[in-house]
C-alpha cells in the first residue's frame, strides 16, 4: 500500500530506492569528474557535494537495512543526513580527527558556497577549493567517502 507523493506505507520515499541512489552517485561522480578534467571546476565541485549528499543516503538506507530512503531524511542537510547514518557519534568523539577536519570541511563548504555556484561566473571558483574538497572526498585514508565505506 501507498501513501501520499510517493510514501510507501512504513514511511519510505519509494521512488528514491537504494539501488537508484548507488546509480545516482556512481554518475553524479562520473560527471563530476569531466566536467573538472573540462575546466568546469564549479559544477564539478557542485556535483561533488550532491554525490556526498547521495552517499549518506545510501549509508542510511544500509544502516537501517531500508530499501528506500526513509521520509524523514528528504533534506539536503549533511548534517542532518549524518546522524541517521548511525556514524555521528564518531565524529563527534573525535574533534581533532583528520576525517573530521574534512568533514567539517566539507560542510562548510555545503553549508556557506553550494547555492552560490548556482549564480557566480565559474572563474570566481577558488581552485584551492576545489582542491581541498576533492581532498576531503578522496584521501584513501582520512577522506569521507572512504570513512563512509568503512561501514555497509
Amino acid at each position: 500500500m501507498s501513501g501520499p507523493a510517493g510514501r510507501g506505507a512504513k514511511g519510505l520515499l519509494t521512488e528514491t530506492t537504494l539501488a537508484n541512489l548507488e546509480i545516482a552517485w556512481g554518475e553524479r561522480e562520473e560527471e563530476a569528474r569531466a566536467l573538472s578534467q573540462l575546466g568546469f571546476h564549479s559544477t564539478a565541485v557542485a556535483l561533488r557535494l550532491y554525490a556526498l549528499e547521495i552517499q549518506l543516503k545510501i549509508a542510511i538506507c544500509r544502516h537501517l537495512g531500508l530499501p528506500s530512503l526513509p521520509s524523514a531524511c528528504k533534506t539536503h542537510d549533511l548534517s542532518e543526513l549524518l546522524v541517521f547514518t548511525g556514524r555521528w557519534r564518531e565524529l563527534q568523539d573525535s574533534p581533532h580527527s583528520p576525517v573530521r577536519l574534512n568533514w567539517d570541511i566539507l560542510l562548510a563548504y555545503s553549508q556557506a558556497k553550494l547555492n552560490n555556484l548556482r549564480y557566480q561566473p565559474r572563474a570566481d571558483l577558488d581552485l584551492a577549493d576545489a582542491a581541498n574538497i576533492d581532498e576531503a572526498l578522496d584521501d584513501p585514508v582520512n577522506g569521507v567517502r572512504a570513512w563512509l565505506s568503512k561501514r555497509p
